[in-house]
């Protein structure tokens, strides 16, 4: 296993006492002048929500990483590493008491004032009110409270010491700060996509839903001001329509499939490939009858085989994934517990007496699904079972496994998900509680719930990264569970575009990008 290591930048350096003191330069808010500089990008998907607590995924996050800040922000580059935002000081010398001092000067668009410790109390603490139904409540599982000493000074209190507060929660989108006073004006606890007030280098001027997000400067931002005047996010779903869009110079950047990456190296494109920091397996709805036995769901397990899915689909690019937590993050497993053997699926097939099975595969759009669709066809056809496939759009895939009644639409599902550098991202959305959102295989247990919360303070590396492991061991024993890949992210940019990522480049760091 690769060794995982969260760094701070140079510009955070250790000072007496723990502090964790700002030495960054270019802070004087001097604009450049309007040259109506416009970067064109491709977001795999239109944005649904932008709200901290209630997000959809990384297609929303692309935005709001530009339009609000946080007191830290993941810094762009090939590791994991933070560096302040809003913030000119953090003091984490008690892991339960994270003393904090804003910057000053960072304003609310929309005349909503300068940011303070109220908008941090604010924004942070409502992840626990009952009327935001904060989908991203366990980023904040172990806040007691934030105590504002000062205009610009505060402090997090935390129940516990929380092992991902500053790899997931505070460089995270739940970190973000947002306008006590706009929110309050609204009249709503919560939002989708009527944003009340940014506060990062850009904000939103016009959104035409399906087609395209304008981001403009925001007058109000005194940092390093960012190179593009605008950004225009076009939401293109299908990969293939968005590589050709870039070969006709219709958007200076955007994400490829992985297929495609040999036909742009040493070409005139700047081609940007790196591990993803994602997870894509085969989920089965135990709700569904004919997937309520745990006899023919191991049967599945044992039918699939996830090496030849992988080198199909990715040529030798990807290897197969041994478990829900990726390489390097504490916790990636170095063995399955059920791999292929299709002898033994075939007899346990016959120990439940089921002779003639019919399932259906339901997945998104992603060219590279249908691959691993078509090769699990024929494997699961070797052991006797039947396998219609179902592409559609991936908002209707996940509405219909949402849903209270059409989720029984639902038998086999893969749909990958994207995660943050901390495993306790990975394994969230397995939880009980978390059935009708984000667990498509409703999968449940009061048990390995309280244990997942609990790995959230394990102070061990070595001990907590056991704990991760056993946690996919456990979901993986209820045979709802093939795990198949994490994958790559590849971009590229038009050659004059200095393109900025996340360390595995999931995200654009839109407000990083410039030009030469």
């Amino acid at each position: 296993m690769t060794e995982f290591r969260l760094t701070r930048r140079q510009a955070l350096q250790r000072a007496g006492g723990g502090s964790l003191a700002l030495a960054l330069s270019s802070l004087s808010g001097a604009a450049f002048a309007q040259e109506n500089r416009t970067l064109r990008i491709r977001n795999d998907r239109d944005i649904e929500r932008l709200d901290p607590a209630s997000r959809g995924g990384w297609y929303d996050e692309t935005v709001m990483f530009a339009i609000f800040s946080g007191l830290v922000r993941y810094a762009p580059g090939d590791e994991w590493t933070y560096e302040l935002d809003a913030a000119a000081s953090i003091d984490d010398s008690d892991p339960q008491h994270i003393a904090f001092e804003l910057r000053p000067g960072i304003m609310f668009s929309g005349d909503h004032g300068e940011m303070t410790a109220e908008d941090v109390k604010f924004s942070y603490e409502r992840f626990a009110d009952p009327e935001v139904n904060a989908v991203y409540a366990s980023d904040w599982a172990m806040l007691d409270h934030v105590e504002v000493t000062g205009t610009y000074t505060g402090i997090i209190h935390l129940t516990e010491a929380f092992a991902p507060l500053f790899t997931s929660t505070l460089p995270h989108a739940s970190g973000l700060i947002l306008s006590k006073v706009a929110m309050e004006a609204s009249g709503d606890k919560s939002f989708a996509t009527e944003v009340p007030a940014c506060s990062g280098p850009y904000m939103l001027d016009e959104w035409l839903p399906r087609e395209m997000i304008r981001l403009v400067r925001n007058p109000g931002w005194s940092g390093p001001a960012p190179y593009y005047d605008r950004i225009e996010i076009l939401p293109i779903g299908d990969v293939t329509s968005a590589e050709t869009a870039f070969a006709a110079g219709d958007i200076d950047c955007t994400q490829i499939a992985v297929n495609s990456i040999p036909s742009y190296e040493g070409g005139n494109a700047d081609l940007v490939v790196k591990p993803a920091l994602g997870y894509a397996w085969l989920g089965m709805n135990v709700d569904t009858p004919k997937l309520s036995d745990i006899t023919v769901r191991r049967a599945i397990q044992h039918a699939v085989d996830v090496k030849q899915i992988v080198d199909a689909t990715f040529g030798g690019a990807v290897e197969q994934a041994n478990g829900l937590v990726p390489p390097p993050l504490p916790g990636a497993r170095d063995e399955v517990l059920y791999g292929f053997d299709p002898d033994r699926a075939r007899e346990l097939l016959a120990e439940a007496g089921v002779t003639d099975l019919s399932l259906s595969l339901t997945f998104g759009t992603n060219p590279d699904l249908m691959i691993v669709a078509q090769v699990m066809q024929v494997q699961l056809a070797n052991v006797g079972i039947d396998l219609t496939i179902r592409q559609m759009d991936s908002n209707t895939m996940i509405a219909e496994a949402q849903d209270p009644e059409d989720h029984q639409n639902i038998e086999l599902i893969i749909e990958p998900f994207t995660t943050a550098p901390d495993p306790s991202w990975v394994t969230e959305w397995f939880t009980c509680n978390q059935i009708g959102d984000w667990n498509f295989q409703r999968t449940c247990s009061e048990d390995w719930d309280a244990r997942n919360t609990a790995a959230l303070t394990i102070a061990d590396p070595e001990e907590r990264a056991q704990e991760y492991v056993a946690l996919q061991d456990d979901l993986e024993e209820t045979g709802a569970y093939v795990f198949l890949y994490h994958g790559v992210n590849a971009w590229v940019s038009k050659p004059e575009v200095n393109a900025a990522y996340s360390a595995d480049a999931q995200w654009a760091l839109l407000r990083d990008f410039s030009a030469d």
